[in-house]
């Protein structure tokens, strides 16, 4: 019984605030110690609960989705494509136009590739199937170019090595 008396009275005095501190807890019951200066505090997020942090160094937990980068999505995200979509976006409405000429769509083509190789050049998997929508689409325009059809079925060929789903980006009407 004597034994039992010293260990709770130790683990009391254990868990009892240092003298002189005062404990309190904020409003989401998180203990917090008064005394303590600001700089030794971890920062706080709404509701005082301390941010998430990985123990491994590694990546913060991923953006909740949004329209740029949900999954499926058909614009990615982290990627700055304004200029090339601009000029795909000005060429095709050229191609599209009565009167379009074969250059115009070979500017199109051009275009696609050049966006398709930013995404397949960008060390990203995730970008793959962006690049692969690319180069079917320039196929479209130029079916003869060497170039996206080679890149296009290096992409499919890693795909089916990884035993995974081929996207279907770029076979939308």
């Amino acid at each position: 019984m004597r034994t039992l008396v010293l260990a709770l009275t130790c683990g009391a005095a254990l868990i009892a605030p240092g003298c002189g501190s005062q404990s309190n807890t904020n409003d989401a019951g998180v203990a917090v110690n008064s005394n303590a200066s600001s700089a030794s505090r971890p920062a706080q997020t709404a509701g005082g609960i301390p941010p998430v942090s990985s123990a491994h160094g590694g990546n913060p937990p991923a953006p909740p989705p949004t329209p740029g980068n949900a999954a499926g999505s058909t614009k990615p995200s982290g990627l700055d494509t304004s200029a090339l979509d601009a000029k795909i976006e000005k060429a095709e409405a050229k191609a599209k136009a009565s009167g379009a000429t074969q250059a115009d769509k070979l500017a199109v083509a051009a275009a696609y590739l050049e966006r398709g190789n930013l995404y397949r050049d960008a060390g990203q998997p995730t970008l793959y199937k962006f690049a692969l929508g690319d180069y079917r689409l320039a196929l479209r325009y130029q079916p003869d170019n060497a170039e996206a059809r080679a890149k296009m079925d290096e992409i499919v060929s890693i795909y089916q090595s990884m035993g995974r789903p081929v996207p279907t980006n770029g076979t939308e009407p």
